[in-house]
């Protein structure tokens, strides 16, 4: 009877809303991990639950946002639906991964037929674990 109470139109609206919910997370969460890529820092804790006194930079920066933004606010971390709050670990990677992908084709785009050179050196930590460098330099085309 009345078309503004139709599921059909309901379903619709409510789908378009989720829709604008889960771009404003995904982007509260790009925007922190390109702050952590940018620093170089790590992203994960080593106690992540919500009752740490620190849950990680990932987590912590992501609820500084949280708190300083309102739209951020209301739909993300504990309002946001349990499977919903793109905040996992697998996430984080992909974007990281999704993040390299598009530097690397940004670097080699610059690069053109310049010169470059690479360094690797690896060395043992005081935990007898191995660690490597890789520094790759070049002269772009400015």
């Amino acid at each position: 009877m009345n078309e503004k109470q139709h599921i059909e139109n309901v379903f619709h609206k409510h789908s378009h809303q989720s829709r604008i919910d889960y771009k404003i997370r995904l982007n509260a969460s790009f925007d922190c991990i390109r702050f952590l890529l940018q620093q170089g820092l790590a992203f994960r804790g080593h106690d992540e639950s919500e009752d740490s006194s620190n849950q990680g930079n990932f987590l912590e920066l992501l609820q500084f946002l949280v708190d300083h933004n309102e739209e951020v606010r209301a739909i993300a971390l504990k309002n946001a639906p349990e499977n919903l709050k793109v905040t996992s670990p697998k996430i984080q990677k992909d974007i990281v991964n999704a993040a390299a992908v598009e530097t690397t084709d940004a670097i080699i785009r610059d690069m053109d037929d310049a010169f470059f050179s690479i360094l690797v050196d690896e060395s043992r930590d005081v935990s007898l674990k191995e660690q490597m460098v890789v520094m790759f330099h070049y002269v772009d085309k400015k």
